[in-house]
């Protein structure tokens, strides 16, 4: 997503084109029907196939630069109620071995699906 990606790709492209040049000039030299024509078309493919794929990309890296610029705030899923509580009330919040005789343990479910003790106050009998 940058000009450097872009200029990478008009670098290859030109060397595709600089292959594509000398296969052609050297295909044309050859005699027919011969094994070294075949290498050198062989390799006016692969130039072209080289310089297709580059200036796809050059296209491509233009429309994702061209979406990044309209990029709206999402909100952050990790972000969750206990962010706000301090280091201690976390800890008495979710400790499974602190005991208390007033409080009672029950499962709750913390950060999608992790399941961990929430302690609930007895109340008293009166």
């Amino acid at each position: 997503m940058s000009y450097t990606r872009i200029g990478n790709f008009m670098i290859m492209a030109f060397i595709g084109g600089l292959g594509l040049f000398n296969s052609s000039k050297l295909e044309m030299r050859q005699s027919a029907n011969t094994n070294a024509e075949l290498i050198f078309q062989n390799g006016q493919i692969i130039s072209s196939a080289i310089i297709f794929l580059c200036f796809s990309g050059i296209i491509a890296e233009c429309l994702v630069m061209r979406k990044s610029r309209k990029k709206k705030p999402r909100p952050n899923p990790l972000i969750t109620i206990d962010d706000d509580l301090t280091a201690t009330e976390f800890y008495d919040k979710y400790a499974e071995d602190s005991s208390s005789s007033d409080v009672e343990q029950s499962p709750q479910k913390v950060f999608g699906g992790v399941s961990t003790t929430q302690k609930k106050k007895k109340k008293a009998k009166v």
